[in-house]
């Protein structure tokens, strides 16, 4: 029972922060993925991150932390090592997401797993 009242709880929550967003919330965490999908494409060479998808940004409503969703191209790579892999980088991205995105305080990163993505078909790369 205290399961599922956390989580509506926890829908309810994040369903105010998003009603309480503005334009320029949604402006700044548009910003914020396509910038991460950039580094983790053209600046990040850790093997265990080649098949990661940034696929959403949540963005909290005074922009100090970020929950950055992921997913995984291929079953090649453990989620664990995946996880691993970001929180090794995730003081490299803060950094470079602070050079390039003009902001206060640049917010903290938390990743969470989205799950296993289809593959993708021909040479494509895998980050969107």
């Amino acid at each position: 029972m205290r399961g599922i009242l956390g989580r509506k709880l926890e829908l309810f929550v994040m369903r105010r922060e998003e009603e309480g967003a503005g334009h320029r919330h949604q402006r700044v965490q548009s910003l914020i993925l396509d910038e991460l999908r950039a580094l983790l494409r053209d600046d990040v060479f850790d093997p265990a991150l080649a098949d990661v998808r940034i696929t959403t940004v949540v963005l909290s409503v005074d922009y100090r932390h970020a929950r950055i969703h992921f997913s995984v191209a291929s079953g090649n790579v453990s989620r664990g090592t995946v996880e691993r892999a970001l929180l090794r980088a995730t003081p490299f991205l803060r950094a470079r997401l602070a050079d390039a995105v003009e902001m206060k305080r640049v917010p903290d990163l938390r990743f969470v797993f989205d799950g296993v993505a289809p593959p993708n078909d021909g040479g494509a790369p895998c980050i969107e």
